[in-house]
């Protein structure tokens, strides 16, 4: 019988929930007056509590060489890398704010690990356009996680912070795509330079690499929010801008790339905006749907587990899920809820997933406007 003890961890958490999002924020006052934009950091430092304790999971990555979950948040104090013992139940700093810089804010999807054990990220930011060209950029980086040093390696796009990064391991690649801006970069780390193939419209939530080394992402048309499929291939160094989006399961669905992943049999799985898993066969562009696992819209958790199960984590408004899809029989199983039956609490939105070796997924919780995002542990028996 199928089932799934969830429970949550906190690392940091403000000293009394949030009652009015848009008000703490500044993004909303009473009615008939005025309101003073203000920025991410401007908003954060007024509040020390804010600035230090509210937080989000934004990438989660379980690396079986240290036993360790490397965890991307989203923090204004730049504290943005940190990792989880899941046999001490502890969180570590790993102390990213030595060597970045106060736009550095989060970690959104960008932490992968190499074959040779090396792992690599970027940093996204929370700029305004009042702050745009005093703003560095994301900057690309590596993280020996035996020694745990970081070097940054790289600021592809001046100005232009990193939403999502990808990693062809065979050539050595790390492709990215920003915010604001959505442009699409190509850093090589065997030579140290990057290729700035500028806007693309708008990006992927994650990117994939394909078998023969293509990367897959999205582009979209000048004030269109639909999403059209993009390829780029690294043997010609040019981007094939496909004429199609992917499925739309309803009138506004815009085909947005929630999660992507390789499935090492050749094809790529996309989980989309609107809680659908589909596949793409990159050899004839392809797309089948497969299902939607549960009610509601986004699907951003993807991986494989050891027994070669697709492990998925969506959902939102705290109705969120974990669930598995067979490849062969081609079926869904709901594994359940991401729900903490101890604290009486649910994870409002599952933002990235990762999977241990003994079928633990921990789900990054990100956006939540009433208290700090936390990271949610799955223990699944099937």
């Amino acid at each position: 019988m199928t089932s799934c003890k969830v429970k949550a961890y906190v690392l940091k958490n403000i000293s009394k929930p949030i009652l009015n999002w848009q008000k703490e924020m500044g993004l909303a006052s009473a009615q008939a007056t005025e309101t003073t934009a203000g920025s991410y950091l401007e908003t954060m430092g007024k509040n020390k509590d804010y600035y230090h304790n509210l937080i989000s999971f934004t990438t989660v990555e379980y690396n079986h060489n240290t036993g360790l979950v490397y965890c991307g948040i989203t923090a204004a104090d730049n504290d943005i890398l940190w990792t989880f013992d899941p046999e001490t139940k502890k969180f570590n700093s790993l102390h990213y704010e030595d060597v970045g810089e106060k736009f550095d804010v989060k970690i959104h999807r960008s932490l992968i690990i190499d074959d040779d054990g090396m792992m690599y990220g970027a940093t996204a930011g929370l700029i305004e356009p009042f702050e745009y060209l005093d703003a560095p950029g994301g900057k690309v980086f590596s993280l020996n996680p035996e020694t745990n040093e970081i070097k940054i390696l790289s600021i592809p796009c001046p100005h232009e912070y990193i939403q999502t990064i990808a990693m062809d391991k065979e050539r050595k690649i790390i492709y990215g795509f920003t915010w604001p801006g959505h442009k699409f970069f190509r850093y090589d780390i065997k030579t140290n330079k990057s290729i700035n193939f500028e806007w693309m419209g708008s990006h992927p939530h994650i990117p994939a690499v394909d078998d023969k080394g293509n990367l897959w992402g999205q582009w979209s048309q000048a004030g269109a929010s639909s999403a059209n499929l993009l390829k780029y291939s690294p043997e010609t160094n040019r981007i094939e801008f496909l004429r199609m989006s992917l499925p739309k399961v309803y009138t506004s669905d815009t085909g947005a790339i929630d999660g992507m992943l390789n499935g090492k049999d050749g094809y790529i799985y996309i989980g989309t905006v609107s809680g659908v898993l589909m596949r793409l066969d990159p050899k004839n562009i392809e797309i089948k749907y497969l299902g939607k696992p549960y009610p509601g819209t986004r699907l951003a958790g993807l991986c494989i587990g050891k027994d070669g199960l697709i492990y998925g984590g969506g959902g939102e408004n705290y109705n969120t899920y974990i669930f598995t899809y067979d490849r062969e029989k081609e079926k869904f199983k709901t594994i359940g809820r991401v729900y903490d039956p101890e604290i009486n609490d649910a994870c409002v939105i599952v933002h990235h997933i990762t999977i241990t070796e003994d079928r633990t997924v921990y789900a990054a919780e990100t956006d939540n406007l009433e208290r700090s995002g936390f990271l949610w542990e799955c223990k699944i028996n099937i």
